[in-house]
């Protein structure tokens, strides 16, 4: 009975699956390429240099001078996660990580001027993508505390970084989506936006 349950419920975990799903041989690979890393933002920040092999590789939308987002697969995310692992003296082993071929996001947003804490207007941010006519909210939103602080709120040259999931289907990337950040004060910051093969893992 144990086993047909076992069976059922990978069934319907591959049913639910967004997109492409990781193998345990490409789950190992993306911890290994991110153990080289000392920690996440050296991971992150190697992926951003130009033509850079190494580091977070997706694509970055940018909305605006101060405000952008970089979107990724299951691997990168692996990757990632390997490198803050590292960062933290841990282990990640193939049989902890549950791929499930989701979209992910990181948006950044870097203050122009100072604000007080609890100011909204970055602190509340937050990121839809619009395929078609569907409006898509992300299934996980969390705000990632910068290393200058224990707040989540920052200054200027400071860094905001909110990490998101979307359910979405290689198909619902094929056509351009519309990137919108509504920050806290309600404005809405729109940016059309190609990821189609954004989710493919080579």
């Amino acid at each position: 009975m144990k086993k047909i349950l076992a069976v059922l419920m990978m069934m319907v975990g591959t049913l639910w699956c967004a997109g492409p799903v990781l193998t345990p041989d490409q789950i190992r690979a993306a911890i290994l390429e991110g153990a080289k890393f000392k920690s996440a933002d050296k991971f992150i920040s190697e992926g951003s240099k130009y033509e850079s092999k190494k580091g977070l590789k997706g694509i970055t939308v940018d909305i605006s001078s101060n405000t952008y987002v970089t979107f990724f697969n299951d691997w990168q995310a692996v990757a990632l996660e390997s490198a803050l692992a590292h960062q933290q003296m841990r282990e990640l082993k193939v049989e902890e990580i549950h791929s499930t071929g989701i979209l992910h996001g990181r948006l950044t947003m870097e203050p122009s001027e100072m604000w007080h804490a609890g100011n909204e207007k970055f602190v509340g941010s937050h990121l839809v993508i619009v395929v078609g006519d569907r409006v898509i909210q992300p299934t996980k939103e969390e705000v990632i505390k910068t290393a200058n602080t224990n707040r989540v709120f920052v200054g200027k040259g400071w860094l905001i970084t909110v990490a998101v999931e979307f359910d979405v289907t290689p198909d619902d990337l094929l056509k351009s989506v519309n990137v919108i950040v509504i920050d806290g004060n309600g404005k809405k910051h729109k940016k059309m936006a190609d990821l189609k093969g954004v989710l493919t893992v080579d």
